[in-house]
């Protein structure tokens, strides 16, 4: 079965590091040339906090419900059972008829970035992106060969602790960095971007399903920023105002009837803000703290959190 009226968004490696907007091919085709994939990071914290442990222990035990591939390239193998454990407590927590694909590396990275992750393409359906994995999903099938979630983890770091256990300080939780990233790979991640003062949560015009959850204000009645004006000083503003919320039904219902804090620093911090939870609001040891910026060492969080599994079902799970 073809999708009517499909079209492929393949974002640039950079997007999300350097403000960059994506490519967009329109094509008759459901089969786009592969391109590199977007990709949102995790930096090591300041750390020397006492360590913390949130742990999941049922998602250890249920039956998966989607199936992933992964493709490991450069992984040792405490690496590799580390990030096997990371994927199978996804594979219990999300569900489709239609396999996830991965393809993890080890390799340098940034300074001070852990890991990076998202999808190789994003697809436009009435209107909305939808990353690869949702819009899979949805089609009931594999849209394209390219890997669904393409994650990279950084070879820089000595400091590793790939272990069954809890991470001790000076060392950082491998299974909690793969954790974090897979969640950006399968859409906790949005088209928030400035550049200068200009705002915008749209690639080529369009939002991903993400950013139609997202406001400036925790009330249900608060200004939602999709319909703000795009590349506009006003957006730009919000973007950078320390209160964007996502703001869902569901959501709510996870969070104690409250919208859920996004991380929107006055400085804007181009694969940070926007696309994670609020640190300060869920810090270590919070059971929600996954999807925060930073990991610290001795942090070790291997639940995803009901605000995060909440979003996700918002936006298309």
């Amino acid at each position: 079965m073809r999708i009517a009226r499909t079209t492929t968004i393949a974002f640039g490696a950079a997007a999300a590091l350097l403000g960059t907007a994506g490519s967009v091919t329109a094509t008759a085709s459901d089969e786009p040339a592969r391109q590199p994939g977007w990709q949102v990071p995790v930096y090591a914290g300041p750390g020397g906090s006492a360590p913390t442990v949130i742990e999941d222990t049922a998602a250890t035990k249920a039956a998966p419900t989607v199936q992933f591939k992964v493709t490991y390239v450069g992984f040792s193998a405490p690496a590799k059972a580390a990030f096997q454990r990371a994927v199978n407590k996804w594979a219990a927590k999300l569900s489709s008829p239609v396999p996830i694909t991965v393809r993890a590396s080890w390799e340098p990275l940034g300074s001070n970035i852990l890991g990076s992750a998202g999808p190789s393409y994003g697809w436009t359906m009435g209107g909305v992106i939808y990353i690869d994995a949702i819009a899979n999903k949805k089609a009931g099938r594999d849209l394209d060969s390219a890997p669904d979630i393409v994650a990279r983890f950084s070879s820089n770091f000595s400091n590793w602790h790939f272990g069954t256990g809890p991470a001790p300080r000076g060392k950082y939780d491998f299974e909690s960095v793969v954790m974090h990233e897979l969640g950006h790979g399968v859409g906790f991640l949005g088209a928030g971007r400035v550049n200068g003062n200009l705002g915008t949560v749209r690639f080529s015009g369009k939002n991903i399903s993400y950013d139609r959850f997202t406001k400036l204000g925790s009330q249900a009645s608060s200004p939602l920023l999709w319909k703000m004006p795009d590349n506009s000083v006003k957006l730009g503003n919000a973007l950078r105002s320390n209160n964007v919320y996502f703001d869902s039904t569901k959501v709510r219902a996870a969070n104690g009837g409250r919208a859920a804090k996004l991380y929107a620093p006055g400085a804007w911090r181009q694969g940070s803000s926007y696309s994670h939870l609020d640190e300060s609001t869920y810090p270590q040891g919070n059971p929600n703290s996954l999807m925060t910026y930073a990991i610290n060492d001795g942090e070790t969080i291997r639940s995803q959190g009901k605000i995060t599994m909440a979003l996700l079902k918002s936006i298309g799970w």
